[in-house]
């Protein structure tokens, strides 16, 4: 089955973009394609409310996520449709309004979380060729500060997670190592006395090397978090639960939830889970599959897309009603970024655009309108090089997104949404991998500005 979707681009046009069911969008569990039909008609997806001790101890990075439909279906006989999108405001280390992380070029994961409980979002970059090795920014009504994390030399990888592991009432920090190392560390979160050293401690130290990407969640619905991690040195997705003492505890206890043994490395979660098929628990979505918890320590594997299993992912309610949608864009390589919309059989493939190491992949309300945006941008080095532009599709709730273009010029790297001013908005994070390195931008939502032709 083929279907017509468009899509407006900045200019004023429209695209047509071909929408596929079979096949690519098909479910499968374990091999076997599903046939799934909705119970008493079709469900509404809804925003879980976490345990009183998973929302303790595993807070989000504040952001409006509110629900919305967003169907992607246009006739051309519709007319013209209005569109608000967001000023930008750019506040740039390259302008003095932070500092760099440290003078290395390789700055590869990017957390964002309320480290010191002041009700402002700040944000972590590690880079893994000189130090310090890990650093944190705080707001301070005009740019950021700088303040370190850990000055020791490490290998920090893309990804990372946060929660309160410790139970202590903050929020503490989890990175993994890349190819050079198979370790997992988590910092003890120091507050209130920042004068105190971050505490780092082993999750894991053994096995297979290589931890490109991390999730916390509360996925087999027992009110405690596990901590989810891929470990691509072993061509396995871990799952490990935080010890009843995880300061006297090191290592941690990983169980392999789903290995692979060929094809393209798995990667990539959302930067909050969420529950796909609406069974009341959140679950692990990445590397063109999510996984359904069966019991104990049991995930079924269920595959979206095969051929996304090397991208970044979002997950959010894209369309209303049923399940959340799923947006996967290639990540360390080029090609189409999608987003893939459950009809209660299979998953429906919606084209995007090309993108060229689109490594950054969100979804929210960029501009307050009550429906979710989706953001997707481009790495510089390697990547789109000066050429490299963050994308973000506005949606009007009805089924229609424009394309813009929030940044150009800038190569962005596990860029996240998040309110980084404490104004109430979403705002965008960007941090290069290594184009134009060291450096940190901040795009600054200023609000909408009127669609052409109001």
């Amino acid at each position: 089955m083929h279907k017509k979707r468009f899509i407006e681009d900045g200019s004023g046009g429209r695209h047509s973009l071909a929408v596929t069911s079979p096949g690519r969008g098909t479910e499968r569990a374990g091999g076997q394609a599903l046939a799934v039909r909705p119970q008493g008609g079709r469900k509404r997806a809804r925003s879980l409310s976490p345990t009183p001790r998973v929302a303790r101890e595993c807070g989000q990075a504040r952001r409006s996520t509110r629900p919305c439909r967003v169907f992607f279906l246009l006739s051309l006989l519709c007319p013209a449709i209005a569109f608000s999108a967001v000023s930008w405001e750019r506040k740039s280390s390259s302008t003095g309004d932070m500092p760099v992380p440290n003078d290395g070029q390789q700055q590869t994961c990017c957390v964002v979380f309320d480290i010191d409980k002041d009700g402002v979002n700040d944000f972590v970059v590690g880079e893994r060729t000189r130090t310090p090795s890990v650093v944190w920014y705080k707001y301070n009504g005009k740019g950021w500060d700088r303040f370190v994390i850990d000055d020791t030399r490490l290998n920090p990888e893309a990804g990372g997670a946060f929660c309160d592991i410790d139970r202590d009432g903050d929020l503490d920090l989890v990175l993994g190592q890349d190819a050079s190392g198979n370790a997992i560390w988590w910092w003890e979160n120091p507050y209130p006395n920042f004068e105190k050293p971050w505490v780092r401690r082993y999750i894991k130290n053994f096995g297979g090397n290589k931890h490109h990407d991390q999730t916390i969640g509360d996925f087999d619905g027992d009110g405690d978090a596990e901590f989810v991690s891929w470990n691509q040195g072993a061509k396995a997705l871990l799952l490990l639960e935080i010890p009843a003492n995880p300061r006297a505890t090191e290592p941690w206890k990983p169980i392999e939830v789903y290995t692979w043994s060929s094809g393209r490395e798995r990667e990539g979660f959302p930067s909050v889970p969420v529950d796909v098929d609406l069974d009341g628990k959140v679950d692990i979505v990445g590397g063109g599959r999510w996984f359904k918890h069966l019991g104990g320590t049991k995930y079924q594997e269920n595959v979206v897309d095969d051929e996304m299993a090397f991208t970044q992912c979002a997950v959010g309610q894209l369309v209303k009603d049923g399940r959340p949608e799923i947006v996967f864009s290639p990540g360390d390589m080029d090609g189409v970024a999608r987003w893939y919309e459950w009809n209660g059989k299979e998953w429906t493939t919606h084209e995007l655009r090309d993108v060229i190491h689109g490594h950054t992949c969100e979804v929210g309300d960029v501009d307050g309108d009550g429906n979710l945006d989706i953001m997707i941008g481009e790495m510089g080095d390697p990547g789109a090089g000066d050429l490299a532009r963050t994308f973000v599709w506005y949606g009007d709730g009805k089924g229609n997104f424009k394309e813009t273009v929030a940044s150009s010029g800038q190569g962005i790297h596990e860029g996240k949404l998040a309110d980084l001013d404490g104004d109430g908005d979403l705002d965008i994070l960007l941090k290069p991998y290594h184009h134009k390195t060291p450096r940190i931008d901040v795009l600054l939502n200023s609000g909408r500005r009127p669609a052409s032709g109001q």
